[in-house]
Formats: C-alpha cells, sequence, structure tokens
C-alpha cells in the first residue's frame, strides 16, 4: 500500500475529525517522531472564512505555550491543502475515560481541574477565550498529565471576532447562558462556566442537564438548577459542590472571579484532605496493613513504600499508583484516624477550633467539623467530658447544612425530602420573592413551627442524635427544623418591625385577607388573622393591629388601624 505524505509527514490513522478539519496519527520523515496532523480538507481549503479560521487556530496555539496545553510545531501548505502538526497525546481523551469508568473519584477530579484551570489561566492571559471544553478537547497522557486542545472556535479577545453576531458556537452540554443568548459578551468566565459543567460530569457521570433535543437543553441552561453534586455522589466534599455551584451560576459575575481563583479553591479543598492523611502516624499505618516504612506524601496525597524500582509500565492515569494510591491513603487515614486517632481533649479543642473558624466559608466549615471532629468525638466519647458541648456544635453545624441544602433547593425549585423540608423551601421562595408581601413568609414559617410542635418527637440522647446524623436521618429529625424555621421566623420579624414602612404592609396583607373573606374564602382568611396574632401576640405596639386581627377571627366588624 503507498504511503500517502503531507509534507515532511506520513500519514498513519484518523484520530479525530471535525468542522475545523481532520486529525491523523503522522510520523515525522526526518526523525520517526510521532505528531498529530490537523488537515483542512479540500473542500474548505477554497473557503476564505474557514481558511481564515484555521489559520487562527494555529496563530492561537503558537502564542499558548504551556505543559497543560497540546504544542504546537508548525504548519505549511500541500498542493493547497493547509495543515499544522501537534503534539501527540499517547492516552486518548478524557472523554475515552470517562466512557470506560463513567465517572472519577472526587481526588482524581479535582485534578484534572487543577490542570485545566492551569490552562486557562495562560490562556485567558493571552486574550483566548476557548469556548468549546469538553471532556473530547481535553487529551491525558500515559502519565496522567491533562492537555487541553481543539482551538478551532477559541475567540481571540484582541483580534476581529469571526462569529457573527447573535450566532451560537460550542457544544450544547457545556455551553453557558451569555454563549446561548449570544447578545452579551462572552468572557473568561464563559469558559469557567463550562469547566463546572465539566467537573460535573466528571463526578457524576452525567452533564448537568439532560435533554431529549438541543433546544430544551439551552433553555435548561438559560432557566434551570441541576441538582447539587453530593445529591448524586454524598462523598464529594461540600467545598467542591459549592465551588462547582458558583461556576454554574447563571451570571457570569457571580463565578469565580477567574481560571486562577478556581484553581486556588480546588487545591485548598485537596489540601485539607491530605492535611487528615498527614496525621496518620507510622503505628496507624503499620495497623491498617501497610508497610512499616510506608509514609504518606504530604504533597501529594500518595501512600510511599519503600521498595525496589521496577521497569516503569505503560498503564492508563486512571490505574497507576498517582491516582489509587491518594484514594488508597485517604480510605487508610480515615480509618485508622477514627480508630486510632487523637485522644478526648485534643479532639475537643480541634473540634473548638474548627467551629470558631472564620477564614472558611460558613457551610464548608460546619461540614468539616462535623465529618472530622463532631461526630467522632460523640462516637469514641458518648459520656465524654465535653459531650454536651460537642453535642451542641453538632446541632448547629447540622443547621447550618440544612440551610445551604434549602436555600440551593429553593433556588433551583426542587422539592424536599420530607414535609418540614417542603414546608421549608416554600417558606424560603417566599422570603426570597421581593415582590410578595413580607407577612406571606413570615406566616409561613410560623406554619411550619406549629407543624413540628404538633408533630414532636422524645427528646433524644447525644449518642442517639450522633448515629442519627452519621446515617443521614438529620433530613427527617423534627428538632433541627425547628431550629431552621425558628431562626428565620426571628429574623423576618426584626424585618418587618423595623421596617419604615410596617403599616403597610401590613395593610396589604390584612386587605388580602378581607378579600379572600368576600370571595368565600374564610378558612383562607382566619389562619391569616389567626397567624399574625400568634407570632406579634406579644409586640404591644402592634396592639391595634392584634385587636383588629381578633374581631375578625370572631367574625365581627372592624376598622383597620391607620
Amino acid at each position: 500500500m503507498t504511503e500517502r505524505k503531507i509534507g515532511p509527514f506520513i500519514l498513519g490513522k484518523q484520530i479525530g475529525a471535525g468542522w475545523m478539519g481532520v486529525v491523523y496519527k503522522a510520523t515525522y520523515v526526518e526523525n520517526g517522531k510521532e505528531v498529530a496532523l490537523k488537515v483542512l480538507p479540500p473542500g474548505l481549503a477554497g473557503d476564505p472564512k474557514m481558511l481564515q479560521r484555521f489559520e487562527r487556530e494555529i496563530n492561537i496555539l503558537k502564542r499558548l505555550v504551556h505543559p497543560n496545553i497540546v504544542k504546537y510545531y508548525g504548519g505549511g501548505t500541500h498542493q493547497g491543502q493547509r495543515w499544522y502538526a501537534m503534539e501527540f497525546i499517547d492516552g486518548g481523551s478524557l472523554q475515552d475515560i470517562l466512557k470506560k469508568r463513567k465517572r472519577l473519584t472526587w481526588d482524581q477530579a479535582i485534578q484534572v481541574g487543577r490542570q485545566l484551570c492551569a490552562a486557562l489561566e495562560v490562556a485567558h492571559n493571552a486574550g483566548i477565550i476557548h469556548r468549546d471544553l469538553k471532556p473530547a478537547n481535553l487529551f491525558v497522557t500515559r502519565k496522567g498529565k491533562i492537555k487541553l486542545g481543539d482551538f478551532g472556535i477559541a475567540r481571540d479577545t484582541e483580534a476581529t471576532a469571526l462569529t457573527a453576531a447573535g450566532k451560537t458556537v460550542g457544544t450544547y452540554a457545556y455551553m453557558a447562558p451569555e454563549q446561548i443568548q449570544g447578545n452579551v459578551p462572552i468572557s473568561k468566565k464563559t469558559d469557567l462556566y463550562a469547566t463546572g459543567c465539566l467537573l460535573y460530569e466528571v463526578l457524576t457521570g452525567e452533564t448537568p442537564f439532560l435533554a431529549a433535543n438541543p433546544a430544551e437543553m439551552l433553555m435548561q441552561h438559560l432557566n434551570d438548577d441541576p441538582y447539587n453534586v453530593r445529591e448524586k455522589i454524598p462523598e464529594c466534599p461540600l467545598a467542591l459542590d459549592g465551588l462547582i455551584e458558583r461556576m454554574l451560576a447563571k451570571n457570569p459575575d457571580d463565578r469565580p472571579y477567574d481560571a486562577l481563583a478556581v484553581h486556588t479553591e480546588l487545591t485548598e479543598i485537596l489540601e485539607k484532605a491530605q492535611e487528615v492523611v498527614s496525621r496518620v502516624s507510622p503505628q496507624a499505618l503499620a495497623a491498617s496493613g501497610a508497610s512499616a516504612s510506608a509514609t504518606v506524601d504530604p504533597a501529594t496525597g500518595e501512600l510511599k513504600i519503600k521498595k525496589k524500582k521496577k521497569k516503569r509500565d505503560h498503564a492508563e492515569f486512571y490505574e497507576k499508583t498517582w491516582f489509587l494510591g491518594t484514594c488508597l491513603a485517604v480510605l487508610i487515614a480515615l480509618g485508622t484516624w477514627l480508630a486510632l486517632g487523637p485522644n478526648e481533649d485534643t479532639l475537643y479543642l480541634r473540634a473548638k477550633e474548627a467551629m470558631a473558624d472564620d477564614s472558611t466559608e460558613s457551610v464548608v466549615k460546619f461540614d468539616d467539623a462535623k465529618r472530622l471532629y463532631l461526630l467522632p468525638y460523640l462516637e469514641k466519647y458518648p459520656d465524654g467530658k465535653h459531650s454536651d458541648e460537642v453535642g451542641r456544635w453538632l446541632s448547629e453545624a447540622e443547621v447550618e447544612i440544612l440551610e445551604a441544602q434549602v436555600q440551593s433547593k429553593a433556588r433551583g425549585k426542587r422539592d424536599g425530602r420530607n414535609r418540614y423540608e417542603k414546608m421549608c423551601i416554600t417558606a424560603v421562595q417566599a422570603e426570597r420573592d421581593k415582590e410578595r408581601n413580607l407577612l406571606e413568609s413570615i406566616e409561613l414559617f410560623q406554619a411550619m413551627i406549629n407543624a413540628l410542635t404538633d408533630g414532636a418527637t422524645q427528646t433524644s440522647t447525644v449518642a442517639e442524635e450522633s448515629a442519627a446524623a452519621n446515617s443521614g436521618e438529620v433530613a427527617g429529625d423534627p428538632k433541627y427544623w425547628r431550629i431552621l424555621a425558628d431562626r428565620h421566623l426571628a429574623a423576618q420579624k426584626k424585618t418587618l418591625l423595623t421596617h419604615t414602612e410596617r403599616n403597610r404592609i401590613i395593610t396589604e396583607r390584612m386587605t388580602a385577607a378581607e378579600k379572600l373573606n368576600a370571595s368565600e374564602k374564610p378558612e383562607e382568611a382566619r389562619q391569616i388573622f389567626t397567624l399574625f396574632r400568634t407570632i406579634f401576640r406579644a409586640e404591644t405596639e402592634l396592639d391595634p393591629w392584634l385587636d383588629y386581627a381578633k374581631l375578625r377571627i370572631e367574625g365581627g366588624p372592624a376598622e383597620m388601624p391607620k
């Protein structure tokens, strides 16, 4: 069979194709080096616009030199056909890996995100927005290094845009709202949205939105919120879940500042996990079944075992020790730390320090404190000298975590897991809706408290609370919902009582109740009057309104206070 040549390269098998060209594995004749050769098909070579895009992609790659970006070698024209050579990546794409494994572990996902963000930081600093980030465009070496490629529709913000105004480009499952609308300028934060979509998929095995057709998916990007990662993958760190949620914000201003900020957060999340690993003593490692000569590398989280060197293997990156060792080390660390961990006073002091830490985002702080210190303390020392205080901290942490979950579900208009959560979500949605009367959310929280009071369970011991929390039963415990409802009700009451237009707000709500009365819905009107008296019975400054509500409950005539 005759070899086909383009320029100084012998073409091998086709390894990729798209609307911007065909990619072949090729061999450089002079030294036998394998490269990836992208060729503009003859049918497109005569299209000035396509040729301009091809040249732009070459110019972009020339400017972007970074270990996590596919390297450009050079380009030319062969018999009127434009081509360029770039680095050949021997491990396939991230898409190939996900097809085999469905998803990666959260620590592997962090490593993917860190390397991608390192590449994006270089691109964005050069004025380049990729606009087509997806697993198929992330290539993986056999050593596990991520390489960002395919800048075919990338936009050079320092050059004249080739994309017509209003035209949508990019792959549907990863497209930011501003990219879909086409009338809002794209920016580096457009790539951050796509990165959030990609990390979501790497962690859960599916993209944030699933739809039967492109139009439906685009509308979901514009209007819907996806399920949180932790709702699908409970072991995902809360901080990572929160970061991805912010990256998927509809408004670019609500996303992280840039790729460097995301890289920094991902690194901090990984380091927090490694802090636990670094606390494991050699004795604990030995007790867990590891070699006595084993150590944990605090920089990578790998379990290091001294042994004779072996020949290097060529396994896929996700099968290599770099990844598997990290997972093993974390599992060993958590198990042995819980079994042989700090004594009571040390564990208490760490819990106290974690609860007082103001440098961390609130919900992340509480989730870390719960998992690393509070639950371990109560499990190991249920009758310890600090058990009451630690129990109170655990309740505080659970309420903060529930608060974050409710706020997220309220934004995403998702249903609750039980009656109490459903009531709380409805109340929070009313609270967030500035078009609704302030008293509506106050009434909903009071109605929730009434329901919780009617269905209150017997008081449990600290040990029982610990077991319930550890088994995921917190959302079903009325105690935590009561604390949450009381907190919201107190805050809303204060807002109303100090509001400069308090009388107008109350008048509007009572007028709505009178309209319900007139429309043959007296029970709904009566409920508004009754809840008002229940909520504000101790507020003497509202006595005229309290008297009015009482008369209306009794069915007597009354005039609204002025």
